[in-house]
């Protein structure tokens, strides 16, 4: 017991982590004290030692999970979307959320000179229940520049009913999650890289963990957030799909995929890593509210080494994981073993932990205090034998059936990711960790819901918007502002010209077919030049059936005619041209 202790009192005692709890170290009678077989509490340190490795594999020792996973909150209606998102993003939220926005709208309209049209001279403070719809109309879109169009073609009749788009611009434009005011400047003492994500980026954080119970595999990996702005802690991986962003290391359930912790790489810190390196204190700070719990953590090469599993097992957690074979405490003898044919194994042990080199397409190895490198057969064929079944070392299986949890998560998040461009850090984050409290929201769902077929995530997100509309005392109905012009209507009904007039005073407006159209057919701008404010002709005036501003020839005839007008305008624009070329 005294050596558990000892390796404790290492690891984190002197603790130095920046998570979202302020973790500052475990004491001892934080731990549960179950009392490790003796066997099992080799003196860690000497793992390091290759020659005290033994040939051959291990009958690995048991490890005991009793915990019952699942979702550790009641909810009211288990088939309700709106129940499960709530776990993660609450009222509180929202009303901070809007205490913020309009703290720094007032900030900048302060020390704002406006121009006369300027949008901003339309704000007014907003409250929860706005900040409610807005994220619901945030989830609901994939590309901003459409959704409040009156082309037919692309217009969409829920956004405009639900806010108006110039609300939704201000909103987006003065959304904001803690006050400027406190803010440290970098290379300043005290500076926080996560400051502009305010509590509420913590606050979810946690409801990640604290709402779920996780099963017994866990993986950790890197995800990558795409951003190319100027940024101290951007990252450049050349080997990843995503190439430039932002960097996290996260923790999921292997079963679900599940996210239980998100850690944002920040750079480099001031404060030296432990005497062991930075990954492993890495994986000991996301892993440390599962200790003594029986989990089983699965890790890449990237994290995995002998002093680490090691110190885990004596903490009441197996891992399984490839690892480089230059890390520290691989045994020499293993590395010059000779592996001829494919599948061809080689094994050593040293207590509860088995090294294991495979020879795949090339040589693999393996670390584990939970699995062995026993052959078993897998579901998958083997191409290289007829077609048999597959036959791989039950290390090498286990380890591809759970490792991939973090990417499945990825691949949820990406497959519906909210497409709001943004020149704002933060802003594309905290989107993106509400992307993820959706999925989560959404794994939870599945699990709980009364149905035996549960909605697909589509339809899923698409009841959460709905709910949030109702939930913040708005409804789906009549759209705001301009009608949206019917196509059938506009192509074989019967229309008459109109003047555009306000009272008795006659009006000038832009054309809606020359206008865009002209827009869209100007040359890119040289350097230094200024674009046309204007393009296309004024009009005095209108189609009195569609209501819409229309020159008398060719505007009017083509609009009425052609179901793509703006292209059919252009093309004749075009031809033109070039006759009055020839």
């Amino acid at each position: 017991m005294a050596d558990r202790d000892n390796i404790i009192e290492e690891i984190f005692a002197d603790s130095d982590s920046d998570g979202e709890d302020n973790f500052e170290g475990f004491d001892l009678e934080d731990l549960n004290t179950t009392e490790l077989d003796d066997e099992s509490i080799h003196a860690n340190y000497n793992v390091l030692n290759s020659e005290l490795w033994n040939e051959g594999d291990r009958t690995p020792l048991p490890l005991s999970f009793e915990q019952e996973p699942g979702l550790q909150k009641e909810v009211s209606d288990s088939d309700s979307p709106i129940e499960y998102f709530e776990l993660f993003l609450d009222d509180f939220d929202y009303q901070n959320i809007s205490d913020e926005t309009n703290k720094y709208a007032d900030q900048f309209l302060a020390n704002k000179q406006l121009k006369e049209k300027s949008r901003f001279k339309k704000w007014r403070d907003t409250t929860s229940l706005e900040m409610k719809k807005f994220f619901a109309i945030v989830i609901a879109m994939m590309d901003i520049s459409e959704y409040w169009t009156i082309n037919p073609v692309t217009s969409t009749p829920f956004f405009p009913s639900v806010m108006s788009r110039d609300r939704f611009l201000l909103l987006l434009a003065f959304l904001h999650l803690n006050d400027n005011d406190k803010y440290i400047p970098r290379g300043v003492e005290g500076h926080e890289p996560l400051f502009k994500l305010g509590p509420l980026y913590h606050r979810i954080l946690t409801k990640f963990r604290s709402v779920y119970k996780p099963n017994q595999a866990l993986a950790i990996d890197e995800s990558m957030v795409a951003w190319r702005g100027n940024l101290s802690f951007r990252v450049y991986s050349p080997d990843k799909p995503v190439k430039y962003g932002l960097k996290a290391y996260v923790l999921c359930d292997s079963e679900n995929a599940y996210c239980l912790r998100f850690k944002l790489y920040t750079g480099k810190k001031s404060v030296q890593p432990s005497e062991n390196g930075a990954t492993y204190d890495l994986i000991m700070d996301l892993m440390r509210n599962y200790f003594e719990k029986g989990h089983i953590l699965y890790c890449d090469n990237y994290y995995s080494s002998p002093r680490l599993f090691m110190d885990l097992w004596v903490l009441g957690t197996g891992a399984t994981g490839t690892v480089r074979s230059y890390r520290k405490g691989i045994p020499d003898k293993l590395k010059k073993a000779q592996l001829s044919n494919r599948g061809d194994t080689a094994t050593m042990s040293y207590g509860p932990l088995s090294c294991l080199k495979y020879l795949d397409a090339k040589a693999v190895y393996l670390i584990s205090t939970t699995d062995t490198s026993v052959n078993v057969e897998t579901r998958r064929p083997d191409f290289m034998r007829n077609h048999e079944a597959k036959v791989r070392p039950s290390m090498v299986h286990v380890y591809d059936q759970k490792m991939g949890a973090v990417d499945r998560s990825n691949q949820m998040v990406e497959n519906y990711k909210l497409g709001i461009k943004t020149m704002k850090w933060w802003k594309k984050l905290i989107f993106h960790i509400i992307n993820i409290a959706i999925v989560n929201s959404y794994i939870l769902y599945k699990e709980n819901c009364s149905f035996n077929n549960a909605m697909v995530q589509r339809h899923f997100r698409r009841k959460l918007v709905e709910q949030l509309i109702q939930s913040s005392g708005g409804s789906i109905s009549t759209p705001l502002g301009r009608p949206a012009p019917r196509v059938l209507e506009r192509l074989t009904g019967r229309h008459f010209l109109d003047k555009l007039m306000e009272g008795e005073k006659p009006l000038h407006r832009q054309c809606i077919v020359c206008g865009p159209a002209e827009r869209e057919m100007l040359p890119p701008l040289r350097p230094g030049e200024k674009r046309k404010r204007r393009c296309g002709h004024m009009t005095s005036y209108k189609c009195r059936q569609c209501n819409v501003s229309l020159c008398i020839s060719p505007c009017f005839e083509i609009y009425h005619t052609k179901q793509e007008f703006l292209l059919a305008y252009k093309r004749s624009r075009l031809s033109s041209n070039s006759s009055t070329e020839e």
